[in-house]
């Protein structure tokens, strides 16, 4: 069973534990980690604890174009994600996939009939 968090438009998928690979992403100057930052208000999705994040795209083959963020390994015993307007989300010991939502629009929806 997959396991999801959520906040805003961030999936944040637990995966099996796994070494960093690819290309680590520095906190910013600081000390956060970014996860994403909104294209219209500027806020961020923050991790302030001790991560380490990463991307590496062939752990993310299935996910569609331009979705996939990074990867965020969390070694101590809990990791928070922070947003200014959605509640923070702990996050324990593991490895997570952090991916955006897609967002539909109305004309995108339709009904299959069998």
């Amino acid at each position: 069973m997959t396991v999801l968090f959520a906040q805003g438009d961030l999936l944040i998928e637990v995966i099996d534990d796994l070494q960093p690979s690819g290309a680590i992403i520095p906190a910013a100057p600081d000390g956060a980690h970014v996860v994403a930052e909104g294209e219209v208000t500027g806020h961020r999705h923050i991790i302030l604890d001790n991560v380490t994040m990463f991307r590496d795209d062939g752990l993310a083959r299935d996910i569609p174009h331009g979705l996939y963020v990074a990867h965020v390994r969390v070694d101590e015993p809990t990791a928070f994600l922070e947003h200014d307007e959605h509640d923070a989300i702990a996050l324990p010991r593991g490895t997570y996939r952090v991916r955006r939502q897609r967002e539909l629009e109305p004309r995108d929806a339709r009904i299959v009939m069998d």
